[in-house]
């Protein structure tokens, strides 16, 4: 329980580091910049998540342009709050990137294709007991 709470306070606190890399379904003209967009979750439409100025909580994410690839872009994300869906709804949205994640049917890719082309790629955190840095690593698979 209590690796659970130092943990949990990383995450409330902003202290536990994370980068995702995606393909876009589409080529962006952006190099790199900061997306902020309130999410909210309407009741009855879930697990969809949908950008509300006034009913919307803060999310804010990073992105940065890896590399264009037959028509598509490869972005790497770092978001800054940890929303459902954040890094979808943000790369989706017209007033974030305004091009879906490839294979990403819930926020607008009509692409055939057999995954979400969204991978956690690094996580960064304090161990709760030992006191030291942990940074985990895992090869973006496509």
């Amino acid at each position: 329980r209590d690796s659970l709470r130092h943990l949990q306070y990383q995450f409330h606190h902003r202290q536990i580091h994370k980068v995702y890399e995606a393909i876009l379904s589409q080529s962006i003209d952006r190099d790199h910049g900061v997306i902020e967009l309130p999410l909210w979750s309407n009741p009855e439409n879930r697990p969809y998540q949908q950008v509300d100025y006034e009913r919307g909580k803060p999310s804010i994410t990073q992105f940065q342009l890896l590399c264009h690839e037959q028509g598509r872009s490869r972005v790497e994300f770092r978001p800054l709050t940890g929303r459902t869906h954040q890094i979808r709804v943000h790369a989706a949205d017209v007033r974030g990137l305004g091009v879906p994640i490839l294979g990403d049917h819930l926020y607008g890719c009509q692409l055939p294709t057999d995954r979400l082309h969204l991978h956690a790629r690094e996580l960064s955190f304090i161990h709760p007991h030992s006191q030291t840095a942990i940074h985990l690593h895992c090869p973006t698979p496509y």
